[in-house]
This record gives structure tokens, sequence and C-alpha cells, in this order.
């Protein structure tokens, strides 16, 4: 698989799972990432207006093979590895590189405001 087809169909599958979550729940008055939400975290008070930010992080292992001396390309290392294997069509090596890295994603909002921790309605802040 290619590496951005993995992150593309990773980030998919969060998005759509999120929004059936969300659709599933509705009416049990839960809300997932909503839209509104003010909180007292840690004595601070924070207030956020269209949904909080998640680092979505990635450590995937790259692998790229080269089979007789053409290059297969790289792409997402998902099996079992065989190094320098020889078969009926020539010598294939395999190199693998782990990558981490990490990308912000703001999942679909929730529909209202919710009070989050420390009970935020009671500690407004001081002007």
């Amino acid at each position: 698989m290619e590496l951005r087809d993995f992150i593309k169909e990773t980030i998919e599958n969060i998005v759509d799972g999120v929004s059936a979550a969300q659709a599933s729940i509705r009416d049990k008055g839960v809300k997932i990432n909503p839209k509104k939400a003010m909180y007292n975290e840690n004595g601070q008070f924070n207030n956020i207006n269209s949904g909080m930010p998640r680092l979505v992080e990635f450590d995937v292992g790259l692998s790229a093979v080269n089979k007789s001396g053409s290059s297969e390309g790289i792409g997402v290392f998902l099996g079992t590895i065989s190094l320098g294997k020889k078969n009926d069509q020539g010598i294939e090596s395999t190199a693998i590189t782990k990558i981490k890295f990490s990308l912000p994603l703001v999942l679909p909002c929730g529909d209202s405001e919710v009070v989050g921790k420390d009970n935020a309605a009671d500690s407004e802040p001081e002007a």
C-alpha cells in the first residue's frame, strides 16, 4: 500500500467513525467533539468555538523493494520481512525505513455547547 493511500484511508476511517458514533449516540445526550466547549482545566479557563484540533500520530514502516536492479517503489509495510530473497525471477531485496509524524485534525463537530472539567459554569474568568 502506498503511504499516501494509507494516510488517506486512515483519516477517512477516523472521520467516518466519529460521524457514525455521533449519529448513534445523539439521542442519549452525549456529545463527541462539541462545536463549542467551555471548561476550566488546571485553573485555566478555556473556550473553544469550532472543535478542538487533535493530533493523529503515525508511526509506520516503509518498505522499498528492489528486484534485479529495478526499484519497485516505496509503500507502507504491513507484512513480514524477507531480506535478500532469491527466487525464480531473480534477486529481490527489501529495505525498511521507519517514520513517525503527526497531522492536526479537527473532527466533525457535535451539536451543542458543553461545559467540561472542573465546573466551568461556576468558574467564569475574572475581568
